[in-house]
């Protein structure tokens, strides 16, 4: 009887910490601000979420219910629908179940749509999604039907219409957020479950700790105080550790956590997984679940200067924000600034430069950036509110390599000689360099040097501040202002016809130099040519990683040649002692090709010749 008891009890206690109940569930909350995307047209849409069958939250319920929002006034024919696969046509042959929504429903940001029968999610998932037609788009409402809300995600926000988009695609990654679709689940939730989000790099200091923000998504009932978690490498977890949640996080919402990471014994990159191994003390029902990041243990935390590569042409009407948000990051970080102004909109631009002259970087529109060729952002705003924001948060994370940069201008004034020395933080370093001539001081007094600009239709007080000078009455307040100074501007660089022609510098050992140099010709068409301010030139050397990231870069203005021509070389501390193949024979002399040479204070240099 003892036993039984027991027994009873522990059942009892294991069934509690799973509760069987209706949630609420989507991958958007219902109280966040909801936005409308729409094509400005009367046609129809059709709208969707998938929910995978091994979903953490979601898998093996039963959807009972739909809520979604449609204000649009001249929305008819809605549907709510189940469907195995995305369906081309919305009828009763291609979803598993489709249920009209009468008129008197519509109008509203909150409607809830009962289904005729529960429907249990499979194993290999189901869309869940709504129609309906737009009579007449004359309305905000109605040309911006589709109500989104929160942040990106894949299987989010699928969409198609009827002429403008006419097959489904998957909106993540354009900035709209989530679909505004939850259901209505029933089924036996956890207590305590939670799960993180890729994340990462994360660098440390060899020797020393440092923090990651991360992610967590609560999928349990209770709202997420606390966890502990263990870090895996290789295969082999690390000591348990604990992190308390400043602001509870509710079920179905995401939180930041701040957790800890030890560095390795030994320098070196490491791929490692987060497992969350209990929630508020208790044992997380999605412990299997784990993050993924990759660990940089680090011999020095050396600053990197942050490369912005911005998209912009004077055919661009919004592009003056990008000038101004360019200009606003030189005046604050001076030299940690690194800008690229590729002026490849319209090629109408005196500035235009070919896209198959500098390395390939895909932009949705102008004017855009990317720093150190990671995210999409405004030049402007950056990702929320102001670019410099982003710089700085980017120009936190430690640089990989060492990397200094030199050039001299012809006396022809028609290229330039540019020399760069890579030195690799960390063994097995694969990097790539590029070099790019940019020009500060451009400007012409033609109308094709006249920047397009939208904001002259705005006054000072309906713009930002330092906006104004583009508003109607600045002085560039015209719909093509004329007498701006281009700054940043990318006049050349290693590719030809798509391709780096800078020497490769192979992989290079913790601690390793390789030096390389490349010859830039500089920009013949006369419009461009005669703007060229000579004093105000300069080389750029990029160094992108594997994963085509610039993990650093070096800025030098551009010296002159001296009157034969000859550029003077500067004296340096170390001198060549003996030149090696890479396969370690010694040579009488440097060779054509790769050469390691053994410098005076003991250090060693991979040299292409």
């Amino acid at each position: 009887m003892k036993k039984f008891l027991l027994l009873s009890l522990l059942l009892t206690m294991t069934m509690g910490a799973m509760a069987s109940t209706e949630q609420w569930w989507g991958y958007v909350t219902n109280d966040t601000e909801k936005q409308g995307v729409g094509t400005r047209a009367a046609e129809g849409y059709d709208c969707a979420i998938f929910i995978p069958g091994s979903h953490a939250v979601a898998s093996g319920k039963t959807i009972k219910s739909v809520r979604f929002g449609l204000t649009a006034a001249n929305a008819v024919n809605v549907r709510v629908w189940l469907a195995s696969s995305l369906p081309s046509t919305v009828n009763a042959s291609s979803t598993l179940q489709l249920v009209s929504v009468p008129n008197k429903e519509i109008g509203s940001d909150n409607i809830e749509v009962e289904l005729p029968t529960p429907y249990t999610i499979p194993a290999e998932g189901v869309y869940v999604g709504y129609s309906f037609t737009i009579k007449s788009a004359n309305t905000q409402a109605d040309g911006y039907p589709v109500l989104t809300t929160g942040s990106d995600a894949p299987n989010a926000l699928l969409l198609k219409t009827s002429t403008s988009m006419t097959s489904w695609s998957d909106m993540n990654g354009y900035g709209f957020g989530g679909l505004f679709l939850q259901v209505l689940l029933e089924g036996e939730f956890a207590d305590n479950a939670a799960t993180a989000a890729d994340f990462g790099p994360v660098y440390t200091l060899m020797g020393e700790t440092s923090t990651a923000r991360i992610t967590l998504l609560n999928g349990g009932t209770a709202p997420v105080n606390s966890i502990d978690y263990t870090i895996t490498a290789d295969g082999v977890a690390g000591a348990e550790q604990h992190a308390d949640i400043v602001s509870p996080i509710a079920f179905n919402t995401t939180g930041q956590v701040t957790i800890t990471v030890a560095s390795d014994a030994t320098a070196g990159t490491v791929q490692k997984t987060l497992n969350i191994t209990k929630v508020n003390g208790q044992a997380n029902a999605n412990a299997a679940t784990a993050a993924r990041f990759t660990h940089y243990t680090l011999p020095e935390l050396l600053q990197r200067n942050v490369v912005v590569e911005e998209f912009t042409g004077t055919g661009c009407g919004w592009c003056p924000r990008g000038l101004v948000g360019m200009d606003n990051l030189r005046q604050a970080y001076g030299d940690r600034f690194v800008g690229i102004g590729l002026h490849q909109y319209n090629s109408g631009d005196p500035m235009y430069i070919a896209t198959s002259s500098y390395a390939t970087l895909s932009f949705s529109g102008a004017p855009s950036c990317r720093m150190d060729r990671g995210e999409e952002i405004d030049p402007y705003y950056g990702s929320n509110s102001s670019i410099l924001d982003d710089f700085a948060a980017e120009m936190a994370i430690p640089a990989l390599a060492k990397v200094t940069v030199s050039g001299t201008l012809d006396a022809e004034k028609t290229k330039v000689e540019a020399r760069a020395e890579v030195m690799a933080l960390l063994n097995d370093s694969e990097f790539t360099l590029e070099f790019v001539v940019i020009g500060d001081g451009l400007t012409g007094t033609t109308s094709a040097w006249n920047q397009s600009n939208y904001y002259y239709q705005y006054t000072s007080s309906q713009v930002p501040k330092d906006l104004g000078l583009f508003a109607s009455g600045g002085k560039y307040g015209k719909s093509a202002a004329s007498g701006w100074v281009f700054n940043d501007v990318a006049l050349c660089s290693s590719y030809v016809s798509g391709k780096n022609k800078a020497p490769a510098l192979g992989t290079l050992a913790a601690g390793e130099t390789a030096t390389a140099e490349y010859t830039l010709t500089l920009p013949t068409k006369a419009t461009l040519k005669n703007a060229l301010q000579y004093d105000q030139l300069y080389v750029v050397a990029l160094v992108v990683d594997k994963n085509k990231k610039i993990v650093n870069a070096a800025k030098m203005k551009v010296g002159q040649s001296d009157a034969d021509g000859i550029r003077a070389e500067k004296t340096v501390t170390a001198t060549a002692e003996a030149y090696y193949t890479v396969d370690g024979k010694c040579l009488a002399a440097p060779a054509k090709g790769m050469n390691v040479v053994r410098m005076s204070d003991g250090t060693t240099r991979k040299v292409l010749k």
